[in-house]
């Protein structure tokens, strides 16, 4: 019996068993460049377990999510938002990230995954807790993270990449030293080409104060 074409036909993910070993996966060699966009107050390799986002997995695991491209994350960010104040863009960095090991990662946008119930509503849904469980899953599986489509980005040219480690900051320090490298951070106010490329894109706008509210 086929599902009604009106409904989500994205269900529940098979057990780690079922998915270990069989699921379509690649591998992100050492030093491959990530992308992500941050608070300028924070370091960036943040893995989250708040559940408020598409594949957070509950504490003390996390999530961190990065992007192919620098675009793919900003318009991951902020897309469906026509206007942004200036000052929201100048609290912003933009960083370029790497690890230091070979990862295997889950891979969303293959055909191989429809065998296992996986539709591209995986990328889309606002069924969180679903995603989430996807997320768990394939985590258990053994894969370091995901790789998926943006929601709002619809060239399908560069991908998302969803990292799993304990949740918490995991930026490489001197005091805590860790795979999870920084090779720049730049402040994103800064970056006047990828905000004409947000603005062509995306059609998003950075709003100026009023002069009388410029403290320049």
């Amino acid at each position: 019996m086929t599902r009604p074409r009106a409904s989500q036909h994205l269900g529940a993910p098979p057990s780690p068993d079922q998915l270990r070993g069989r699921f379509p996966g690649i591998a992100v060699r050492a030093g491959t460049a990530l992308y992500r966009t941050h608070s300028a107050k924070l370091d960036p390799w943040w893995f989250g377990s708040s559940l408020d986002n598409r594949f957070d997995l509950s504490g003390p695991a996390g999530t961190c999510y990065t992007a192919e491209s620098e675009i793919v994350g900003l318009l991951e960010a902020w897309a469906g938002i026509r206007f942004i104040a200036r000052a929201d863009v100048a609290a912003r960095a933009i960083s370029t990230l790497t690890v230091d090991r070979d990862l295997l990662i889950a891979d969303l946008t293959s055909n191989a995954g429809i065998r296992f119930g996986l539709t591209a509503e995986i990328s889309t849904t606002i069924d969180y807790p679903l995603s989430q469980q996807w997320a768990a899953n394939l985590r258990a599986a053994g894969f370091d993270g995901l790789r998926y489509w943006a929601r709002h980005e619809l060239s399908h040219t560069h991908t998302c990449v969803a990292l799993f480690d304990a949740a918490g900051d995991q930026t490489d320090s001197v005091l805590r030293p860790s795979v999870y490298r920084v090779a720049r951070t730049e402040s994103l106010i800064e970056r006047g080409d990828l905000l004409d490329e947000l603005n062509r894109h995306a059609g998003i706008t950075i709003m100026a104060p009023p002069p009388s509210l410029d403290p320049s």
